[in-house]
């Protein structure tokens, strides 16, 4: 008899997402720059090596932002009865509760980073982190249930935690 796995063994969990004000202002930049830039040569002017410098940074730095936007929201941690699957846009990491060989615990400059890693695949997700700014919260990102997430595959995987003198701790089969 096949048995079905409802929708209730499951758990699906999203990061929090991060203002996307950095990339406005990023790509704001590299746009005024760029037009300077075409200014400049189209009224025959002398385009400095140090403005193609700033351009390109504002450019390069943009790209590298909106890159990590976009992971951000395409990053899904599911938790199933049989395994644990992570994916971010660009990987697509699943790991059997079997596979699953040790769990890295370690601080951050926000949240604590964990690091799943199984025989031929890993995956990394930080806890809730808050970005404080003279006090006043700029911003949140990571998982707000990473400490549960935890908690599940540490129970699922059967690890047993390990003390570790590198400033973390680590769980692993025994």
């Amino acid at each position: 008899m096949q048995t079905l796995v409802s929708d209730i063994d499951v758990r699906l969990y999203r990061p929090e997402l991060i203002p996307r004000r950095g990339e406005f202002i990023a790509w704001v930049s590299a746009g005024l720059l760029g037009l300077t830039v075409i200014i400049l040569y189209l009224t025959h002017q002398r385009v400095s090596w140090v403005i193609l410098g700033l351009l390109m940074f504002f450019l390069l730095s943009a790209v590298v932002i909106s890159l990590g936007n976009w992971m951000d929201r395409q990053t899904l941690i599911r938790i199933g009865p049989d395994a644990i699957e992570y994916h971010n846009g660009l990987r697509r990491v699943r790991l059997t509760w079997g596979e699953v060989l040790e769990v890295r615990v370690t601080p951050g400059a926000w949240g604590m980073r964990f690091q799943v890693r199984g025989v031929q695949a890993y995956f990394i997700f930080h806890t809730l982190g808050e970005v404080r700014h003279k006090g006043e919260l700029k911003g949140r990102m990571g998982f707000e249930a990473g400490d549960e997430i935890l908690r599940q595959i540490v129970l699922k995987s059967n690890l047993q935690i390990v003390d570790d003198a590198g400033g973390g701790y680590y769980y692993a089969r025994q």
